[in-house]
């Protein structure tokens, strides 16, 4: 037996390496010994020809080693995706990866140029996860000398990146290796509990009974209970966290600086309007008792320009709400891992029963409640902006998460805003279930926010309109220049009274043709015109 725990699984095509005279061999030798050069530390890799010895089960010491690692390394060759191992030993290690609810673990070194991956579409699932990864590309340093300075450059740099990623994951694998496999119920930070139910019944779990992972499945209350329109297969893996907690304070400090230096930018080039706002706003909160929630969707088609500016504009308003004394928060929600996580594990355990219902494991980050100051805050808030944070977006129950949290307030008026890009979208879910499981329940989930809950439901597209699910006209701003445009939104909305008429539910309602005082630049009365209720009119008909 192997005497030394692996922290790394090489993952490779012996022919590639034998033609190659074992320079994958050599490679892997290298990398662990400037691991260890740089953490001061003992880095194991594994490698089947090393670690394996003879008379040992082949089948089952690989099984072995990949569940105990930490990183994958596969080096990537058009062999690669013909090899029935490596192809194993990939989907293995994703799976382990969506237990941890982490994507930095596999650690792709670009070999050999390979169709799967320099095409424009590809129909290979390996392949198209991979895209998706920022790997190494050592493609045109095949053929450099070992000790030549490039490549040893090259070697130091994922070097770098394995060290740095064992600093981000120390919380996270402490606290899912001391769990167990399959059975961790993750952390229920600052948690309120969700107890609205919308007109289609929200079950909490599939099967109703289940305690535990090892409990058997009952065909008969699963049939029960996909009678209901909408449900979660299990919620034993969901939760709600502060984002700092998977970030160690190096990485911490520097997604906060980068916001910084996005708002001190922007505070700059939109300081006339952020001041005429600010007098507006200041005005109100003098006026009414007001409580706000920003829901942001943290799905991966998010990532990029639209998130930065989000997180940039959301971080300025807060303080201009702040000094304004009115309660914010900003959360966000968004998916443990991609494609289903454990929930999807523990589906599979139980023989994939048809109409498994939501199936993946939610998220939701609290970047600031009510209670901390922005300066407290801002540095959860950079944290919007660390890669591989945003994967999935099941946003029927996000709103009901949120409106959960904004009905335990004492203020008059509650105003939800929620920022995303468009449909709900969680592949696992709808992969095995009805296309429109998820919209559909999004759609009621709103009306029945407007209809029975004393909250004023706002949706703000971001490059796309949502007027699907939240009205007529509601706004959709460029993620080119989402400030100040998001400044005017929320200001539009702060303004507004609720209408009261006899027989009419309160609904929020933005003015189409606001009043324009004078000094108003062309741009303010352009976006002002354009902004239209972001809630169903009265008298209109719920969404279908």
């Amino acid at each position: 037996m192997f005497e030394r725990d692996p922290v790394a699984f090489l993952s490779y095509v012996r022919s590639d390496d034998a033609h190659e005279f074992g320079r994958i061999t050599e490679l892997r030798r290298t990398l662990e010994g400037e691991v260890r050069m740089q953490t001061g530390k003992a880095f194991h890799i594994f490698q089947d020809r090393n670690d394996i010895a003879w008379g040992e089960q082949w089948k089952e010491r690989i099984e072995s080693a990949l569940r105990g690692v930490t990183f994958l390394i596969p080096i990537v060759t058009p062999s690669y995706f013909r090899s029935p191992s490596c192809r194993n030993e990939f989907e293995t290690f994703l799976t382990r990866e969506r237990e941890l609810g982490e994507e930095h673990l596999i650690l792709p070194i670009y070999y050999v140029a390979c169709d799967e991956l320099d095409a424009a579409a590809t129909t290979d699932e390996i392949a198209a996860i991979l895209r998706t990864r920022n790997w190494a590309d050592w493609r045109s340093f095949r053929f450099k000398d070992l000790t030549s300075p490039e490549l040893r450059e090259q070697i130091a740099l994922l070097a770098t990146t394995i060290k740095s990623t064992i600093k981000v994951l120390e919380t996270v694998l402490t606290a899912s290796q001391s769990i167990g496999h399959l059975a961790e119920r993750p952390r229920q930070i600052a948690e309120v509990p969700v107890e609205l139910a919308p007109p289609t019944p929200f079950i909490a779990e599939v099967p109703a009974i289940r305690r535990d992972t090892e409990s058997s499945f009952d065909p008969q209350i699963y049939k029960k209970v996909i009678e209901n329109q909408y449900y979660a297969y299990t919620r034993l893996y969901d939760e709600v966290i502060v984002p700092a907690e998977l970030v160690p304070a190096a990485e911490a400090m520097e997604l906060h600086s980068r916001l910084l230096t996005s708002v001190r930018r922007d505070a700059t080039l939109h300081r006339g309007e952020i001041a005429r706002q600010s007098r507006e706003i200041e005005e109100i909160g003098r006026r009414q008792n007001l409580a706000v929630i920003f829901l942001i969707d943290n799905s991966g088609s998010m990532r990029g320009a639209r998130i930065e500016g989000i997180a940039c504009w959301v971080s300025i308003i807060s303080v201009i709400l702040a000094q304004a004394s009115i309660p914010t928060e900003v959360v966000g929600y968004t998916t443990r891992a991609w494609k289903g996580g454990n929930s999807r594990e523990l589906w599979l355990k139980d023989g994939k029963p048809a109409r498994p219902g939501r199936l993946n494991d939610i998220r939701y980050i609290v970047y600031k409640n009510f209670d901390q100051t922005q300066q407290e805050a801002d540095r959860n808030i950079g944290l919007m902006l660390r890669e591989g944070l945003l994967k999935e977006n099941i946003d029927g129950e996000a709103l009901l998460w949120g409106a959960s949290r904004l009905m335990m307030r004492p203020e008059q008026r509650k105003l939800l805003f929620v920022i995303s890009d468009g449909a709900p979208v969680d592949d696992s879910t709808l992969s095995v279930n009805r296309d429109d499981f998820l919209r559909n329940h999004c759609k009621e989930t709103i009306n029945w926010i407007r209809e029975r809950a004393d909250i004023e439901l706002y949706g703000i597209g971001i490059d796309c309109s949502v007027s699907k699910y939240y009205g007529r006209g509601s706004p959709a701003l460029s993620s080119n220049a989402i400030g100040p445009d998001l400044l005017i939104v929320a200001t539009l909305a702060l303004e507004e009274r609720w209408k009261e008429s006899a027989g009419i539910q309160r609904e929020p309602a933005l003015s189409v043709q606001p009043r324009l005082t004078t000094g108003v630049t062309p741009r303010r009365r352009r976006v002002k015109r354009a902004i239209t209720p972001s809630s169903r009119v009265p008298g209109e008909k719920p969404l279908a």
